[in-house]
């Protein structure tokens, strides 16, 4: 499903998709924020919601079905994409 940082209250396994976001926002490099871009919207479980954590192997498992926080700063990343590479998402 998708690889990334995680944290020791969910366990070994599972990742955090606010890292991914983290990663994005803080790349320069168009291939990294797009790979980013693809493993949030691959990894939202088809709820179109960005979780609290989700399983390393499958998407369909994961924590918290709203995350406001996560959600929030996935809005972030949209709004800076959009403004520095637009081709990205438009």
């Amino acid at each position: 499903a998708g690889n990334g940082t995680g944290g020791p209250h969910n366990g070994l396994g599972w990742v955090w998709p606010m890292g991914i976001i983290m990663r994005a926002i803080t790349s320069t490099d168009v291939s990294e924020i797009r790979m980013c871009l693809t493993m949030l919207r691959d990894t939202t479980a088809d709820t179109g919601f960005i979780h609290e954590s989700f399983w390393k192997d499958s998407a369909a498992q994961f924590t918290r079905p709203w995350f406001a926080w996560a959600n929030s700063f996935f809005g972030e990343l949209i709004l800076q994409v959009a403004q520095q590479h637009p081709s990205l998402i438009f």
